[in-house]
């Protein structure tokens, strides 16, 4: 994979997928503006100083749950799926890539082992509430 990989149904974005060596220049936001969850990428000198700074309060009304993967290490197959459990894309992602789900479900299968990191919003509704299995 070298460039953006983005799983769409219809003008919704389920799936983004980024390869491990995405060419930026100083600050490239990977998401739309209207996302839920942003992820950017900020390549800086020595010496760069972001200054001191502080998000203030925005009130939000969220939908869904974006989580957003980053591969350390491994190899990972995955799948993506509408609100439906309709089957839409798939893909293979390696050591250093990431990618971000914002909407729909998805499913994981480690093609070997694996290491990653899983980035998503809080707070945390326990294990009978955070997730619905699709049934086989």
């Amino acid at each position: 994979m070298e460039q953006i990989v983005t799983i769409t149904k219809g003008p919704l974005a389920y799936a983004l997928f980024f390869p491990a060596d995405l060419p930026v220049k100083d600050v490239q936001f990977l998401t739309q503006q209207t996302d839920d969850f942003q992820v950017g990428i900020m390549e800086r000198p020595a010496g760069y100083e972001v200054k001191a700074h502080q998000h203030p309060p925005v009130e939000r009304h969220l939908t869904s749950t974006s989580e957003f993967l980053y591969i350390e290490k491994g190899k990972v197959e995955v799948t993506v799926f509408d609100e439906e459990w309709n089957e839409f894309g798939c893909q293979t992602l390696a050591s250093r890539c990431f990618l971000l789900f914002l909407r729909g479900g998805h499913q994981l299968r480690m093609l070997e082992p694996t290491r990653m990191i899983e980035v998503k919003q809080g707070p945390y509704p326990g294990d009978g509430s955070a997730k619905v299995f699709r049934e086989s």
